[in-house]
């Protein structure tokens, strides 16, 4: 007998090592056997569900930080004037929503901001409902 074949559980882990002031990081995915995609500096949900979101970083200067899952939307979280996150979080997110976070510094200088063991993790926790590809 064959067993029963379920599909890949959705996740991602993304990384990011610069970010520029008033604008999100650049998050880039290593492994492109992920079952979840990056496209533009966002992560696309493709199923409906709960899922676990991971978000660790430490940055050169002290920043304001906004995760998002949806425009118009409020944060899943934001953080103020921190040097480093090491939040994790369950929220309810749907097709066509992107998990994505903006920075702001108060240095008056543009230059970029750097970031040591950026990681945000996005795992599906409950496989088995709408899902579209």
């Amino acid at each position: 007998t064959v067993p029963p074949q379920y599909p890949p559980i959705q996740s991602i882990k993304v990384q990011f090592t610069k970010c520029g002031n008033g604008t999100g990081c650049i998050i880039t995915s290593p492994n492109k056997d992920e079952t979840m995609k990056v496209q533009d500096n966002s992560i696309i949900i493709n199923c409906d569900g709960f899922y676990l979101i991971s978000l660790k970083g430490y940055f050169s200067e002290e920043l304001s930080l906004s995760l998002y899952y949806r425009k118009g939307r409020k944060p899943l979280f934001s953080l103020s004037k921190v040097k480093s996150v090491d939040s994790i979080g369950v929220a309810h997110l749907a097709f066509k929503d992107k998990v994505y976070f903006n920075v702001t510094t108060h240095n008056t200088s543009y230059k970029d901001i750097q970031v040591n063991g950026g990681e945000l993790i996005v795992i599906l926790q409950t496989p088995g409902g709408f899902c579209a590809y």
